[in-house]
């Protein structure tokens, strides 16, 4: 009689067989083929300096590079640049720049193409959302060809980090020029693929660039697909119409994993899972209200519940991963007592209700963590009204600054604490949803740019976090892990901890 456990290793054997059969051996890299890569949310522009989300960075971040950029562990390492030196004053920068680059569309890449995209983002004009990433350069010059400077107003930290953000990426300033109103519709950067097509809200085709200064890439084409419901992403890579997917689903991990024909790749990240609350909107604009949604999630059970045991918790919005989170900050215990209790003191004895925007397949299983915080809230008498807008939509809601309370994701594309501190904790950031507005604050997250000492830095960093803790305008529900999958005949697909997805050296056996 066969036993259960040989049953059960025959059903695993049948559906691996099913989809294509166990691999047995490494084979060698080959090039060509079409990759497939199915994600949650879609392309939201095709300018670097008005990218505001992972999923963009994703899909432009193959097409053009910068200055200097992060391997996979988040050390930076020279990309556009070969080499840099600092002044002793720690002002002035001086970048050596890589010859015999050129741009998709044709025109080289030099010194002047660099003060073009740096003085670009930081012109008002212009409107990028991302111009805090370089709003501490005072002044940029062009030195020969191929050297290029940069003079900062105060000695700044974090500017080799911030110099390999999405939002500065070199352009090529005759396409920009050329292109107008529709550059956010088209791409001319120095990456190893190029575009090929964009269907907004559908997908985006990149095919490999053969004139690459580097290493070119394997593949024909990547084909960036939107497909926000977790399950239709599964089902798409277990009948191979899909080769890559992220945001896997949390449930799913151990089933696939058991599976020869899927590779599941994990990886920590620098992403921040957190419910944020509006202090401009009542009732938000009460403490004790922000602290009672916080008493009231109980965090551990998300985690264990929901994500499968997948995720870590803590108090500050800078996840572990990230150098200077301050670690001593613990979440707010689940104490539903003590929620009622503080509703009660802030006028609202029997509740209240609110809407609450949710995002669905961006993050992972966000639509069913929204769904089980919203019966946690409901436990202590508020009621959470769900609304879950396509991305973009819910992007711009954000933006607008009228959204009471809301779900949603923090990640660092440098990986330095300046970057979303600067956007997020500074009254004038541009993704300070929750309108934090402390002078205090604003103080600190000018001090520890300026600060050239590591652990003067950071001290203001941590002063910084506790400063926003005690204010509660956010809840960190947990620390994500990027799970993302592949089938098992794919290679070489890299996963960075600042969350990009490298199909430079992928193959397809």
């Amino acid at each position: 009689m066969t036993s259960r456990r040989a049953f059960h290793r025959t059903m695993l054997a049948g559906a691996a067989a099913a989809m294509g059969g166990p691999v047995l051996a490494q084979p060698k890299p080959r090039n060509g083929g079409t990759l497939v890569y199915a994600a949650g949310s879609a392309t939201q522009t095709l300018d670097p300096q008005f990218i505001t989300d992972v999923t963009t960075f994703r899909a432009v971040g193959s097409m053009y590079e910068a200055l200097t950029r992060q391997d996979e562990e988040g050390r930076i390492v020279p990309g556009l640049a070969l080499s840099w030196t600092l002044s002793p004053d720690k002002r002035t920068w001086t970048f050596k720049l890589r010859p015999g680059v050129t741009f998709h569309d044709g025109s080289p890449f030099d010194a002047q193409a660099v003060k073009f995209s740096y003085d670009r983002l930081l012109n008002p004009a212009t409107g990028s959302p991302r111009r805090s990433t370089l709003e501490m350069v005072e002044s940029t010059a062009v030195v020969d060809d191929l050297t290029f400077r940069l003079t900062t107003k105060e000695p700044f930290a974090p500017l080799l980090s911030q110099l390999s953000a999405y939002n500065v990426y070199i352009l090529s300033p005759s396409f920009v020029q050329k292109q107008g109103a529709n550059f956010s519709k088209a791409a001319s950067g120095t990456g190893p693929f190029k575009l090929q097509s964009w269907q907004p809200g559908e997908k985006l085709t990149v095919v490999r660039n053969d004139k690459y200064w580097g290493e070119k890439a394997r593949l024909d084409a990547v084909v960036f697909s939107v497909v926000p419901e977790d399950s239709a992403r599964t089902l798409l890579l277990l009948s191979g119409q899909a080769d890559v997917i992220s945001e896997l689903p949390y449930v799913m991990v151990k089933k696939l994993g058991a599976l020869d024909a899927v590779r599941v790749v994990r990886k920590p990240g620098y992403r921040t899972i957190y419910l944020g609350m509006n202090m401009n909107v009542a009732p938000f604009n009460d403490l004790r209200v922000r602290q009672a949604v916080g008493y009231a999630i109980n965090k551990p059970a998300l985690v264990q519940g929901v994500l499968s045991g997948i995720g870590s918790l803590g108090g500050s919005l800078e996840a572990a991963s990230i150098e200077g989170s301050a670690k001593e900050l613990q979440p707010y215990p689940y104490d539903p007592v003590k929620a009622k209790k503080l509703l009660a003191e802030a006028g609202f004895p029997n509740g209240f209700s609110t809407d609450f925007m949710v995002p669905t397949g961006r993050y992972n299983m966000d639509r069913q963590v929204g769904e089980a915080i919203q019966g946690q809230l409901a436990a202590v008498g508020i009621k959470a009204n769900i609304q879950s807008p396509e991305f973009g939509a819910y992007l711009a809601a954000l933006n607008k600054g009228k959204v009471p309370m809301f779900m949603s994701g923090k990640g660092s594309p440098t990986g330095d604490m300046d970057f979303t501190q600067t956007l997020m904790s500074h009254s004038a950031g541009k993704m300070n949803y929750w309108g934090i507005k402390d002078p205090e604050v604003d103080k600190l997250v000018l001090q520890q740019r300026t600060a050239v000492d590591p652990k003067e830095r950071h001290r203001l960093l941590a002063e910084l976090q506790a400063k926003v803790y005690q204010q509660e305008p956010h809840v960190t529900l947990y620390y994500e892990d990027q799970v993302s999958a592949t089938r098992s005949n794919v290679h070489d697909v890299k996963v960075y901890v600042n969350e990009f997805i490298d199909f430079s050296k992928a193959w397809k056996a």
